[in-house]
């Protein structure tokens, strides 16, 4: 027999599918960049169009009240305490509607996508990194490192990073595959964000099992075979000599890493943040078109205190520390998820897209929603136990 909640998985699955499909694997965006902007623009407002009739023909049956107050706050503060910065109006208004589109109708798509179905869906957007080096791939702009669907190997990585983490409560192929795949796949991105990230979560999972280690092997195996290939190269890629060096020591060779780090993109905001850490900067100052120009913050958490002060700062802070901790409690039973939120929070430390990126809000939204079910599920298992007990 086919129970309620396998049957509100399986509602409109095709519409369900075409809209993660669109917005999991950052389409409009792609075509964009590879295409030409009338297409994008069209299959972006598809994309809207769609997540709205999904909720209208599906209806509502919850929210993540703390994304919908954290883009509340943020949209309403940094638009009106400084319009310095700040596009046209009406371009202004179609961002935060969008915002609040994906996170009113993903919440409805993404309670019923079954692990195993983001998981595919993920995997299928790491694999356009593989199209990025064989289909569409731009030397001049690439520079070896490559990210598919995502436009940026650090969000490439991100999606690497989400779908090896997802692989750890999957039946054993899916997690061996998987955890090879993305490993692999996200080497390909030679994000040091990737790379780092990676070793934590494997430091991690050791917890749940000491062979667990050998994940850890084979995953600098990959990268000194990718090292060693790339001494081979008659024009060495730039970043894995830069990585190389790092690894061995070369101080005049690893400079080059750190000659645009992050802490020196940080601290040329910290001026503004520390004049106005209250209401903010306005919309968009902490972009490279604004107070600090021509590099934007790449920090999701002072984007969001810099531009829209420190309310939204702090429901965002507090939103993220409740899914660590609901997520550490279930550790043992569901590891994928505290996982995922590692992940994710150390990218946001490097991006300042997040509230304009859909593939990233959709993830936080489905790890928001399998924390919540969890949730529920202990709750009901506890109230059985002490009903017997009575």
């Amino acid at each position: 027999m086919t129970s309620n909640l396998d049957k509100e998985k399986n509602s409109l699955p095709v519409l369900r599918y075409l809209i993660l499909g669109l917005f999991l694997w950052n389409l409009p965006a792609f075509l964009l960049t590879y295409m030409n902007g009338s297409i994008s623009s069209l299959i972006s407002y598809i994309s809207y169009a769609l997540l709205v009739l999904y909720v209208v023909i599906n209806g509502k049956s919850g929210n993540s009240k703390g994304m919908l107050l954290l883009g509340l706050s943020y949209f309403l503060i940094s638009g009106l305490v400084d319009q310095q910065y700040m596009p046209d109006f009406r371009f202004f208004l179609v961002i935060a509607i969008k915002y609040f589109i994906v996170i009113w109708g993903g919440y409805e798509v993404l309670k019923k996508t079954s692990k195993i179905e983001m998981w595919w869906f993920l995997m299928i957007g790491a694999l356009s990194i593989l199209g990025n080096m064989f289909l569409f791939n731009d030397p001049k702009a690439d520079y070896g490192r490559y990210s598919g669907f995502y436009l940026d190997p650090n969000n490439g990585g991100l999606i690497c990073l989400m779908g090896f983490s997802a692989s750890f409560l999957l039946p054993k192929v899916y997690k061996i595959v998987g955890k090879a795949a993305f490993t692999l796949l996200g080497l390909f991105t030679l994000s040091r964000t990737f790379v780092i990230t990676w070793i934590l979560i494997n430091i991690l999972s050791i917890k749940l099992s000491i062979k667990n280690i050998k994940m850890l092997a084979i995953g600098f195996g990959i990268l000194s075979s990718l090292l060693i290939y790339n001494e081979f190269l008659p024009v060495k890629n730039p970043r894995l000599e830069q990585i190389s060096a790092s690894l061995t020591g070369n101080e005049s060779k690893s400079k080059g890493i750190d000659k645009d780090s992050r802490w020196h993109t940080w601290s040329r905001y910290y001026d503004a943040l520390q004049n106005k850490p209250i209401l903010g900067n306005g919309y968009q100052s902490f972009l490279g078109s604004g107070i600090a120009p021509p590099v934007g913050v790449h920090n999701t958490y002072l984007l969001i205190w810099g531009e829209g002060g420190i309310i939204p700062i702090t429901i965002f802070l507090v939103y993220m520390i409740w899914l660590f901790f609901e997520s550490y409690k279930v550790f043992n039973d569901k590891p994928h998820l505290l996982m995922m939120m590692l992940g994710l929070s150390l990218f946001l430390m490097t991006n300042h897209n997040f509230l304009t990126s859909n593939y990233s809000l959709f993830i936080l939204l489905w790890i928001h929603i399998q924390v919540k079910e969890t949730s529920k599920q202990e709750d009901l298992i506890n109230l059985k136990v002490n009903t017997i007990e009575a």
